[in-house]
């Protein structure tokens, strides 16, 4: 049985601003996953546990759904391109990597279009021209998560990069199946 959303399910935003060209512009935006706020021992990893300890949430969550959209079109180049990545980054490693890579001029998002991330690797994602859905590291979406992990918005260049318009992205988390 596939998980369920927990109270509807939980919804969080990162973005990035318009960045130009090169290594040098790369940024990213972060949300640390702290999934135990209420105490317990499952806040050893991210932070003291609180004076209430029990009863705390034990339920797993996992991130399913992620999605960007981009504020002015952005088409691919085939040299010095960029990529727009989701990261799970787990003691300060990278747990889990996917990206869209914009390394040809037919790898193009149309300004206020949605592209998921909720994809198999390899294949052609909605919304991204011919641009294709790049496992760098780990597995695809769905991602199990623990307290402590960080979820990072990536733009990373590769040659002197490509300029990218502002990115919005969101990401859904659940209770993960038995």
């Amino acid at each position: 049985m596939a998980g369920i959303r927990k109270h509807g399910s939980h919804r969080f935003d990162l973005s990035l601003p318009a960045l130009a060209a090169g290594a040098a512009a790369d940024t990213s935006n972060v949300y640390p996953w702290d999934a135990y706020a209420d105490g317990g021992p499952g806040l050893a990893v991210s932070g003291p546990a609180t004076s209430y300890v029990f009863p705390y949430d034990p339920t797993a969550e996992e991130l399913f759904e992620a999605a960007y959209t981009v504020e002015a079109t952005l088409t691919g180049q085939a040299t010095n391109f960029s990529s727009i990545c989701l990261r799970l980054i787990r003691a300060a490693a990278v747990l889990n990597d996917i990206r869209v890579v914009y390394s040809a001029a037919g790898v193009t998002t149309a300004a206020f279009t949605i592209v998921s991330f909720a994809a198999a690797a390899s294949a052609v994602l909605f919304n991204a021209g011919t641009g294709i859905l790049t496992l760098q590291t780990g597995s695809v979406l769905p991602w199990t998560l623990q307290p402590g992990d960080i979820i990072q918005l990536l733009r990373l260049s590769t040659g002197t990069g490509l300029a990218t318009p502002a990115i919005g992205a969101s990401f859904t988390t659940r209770q993960k199946a038995a």
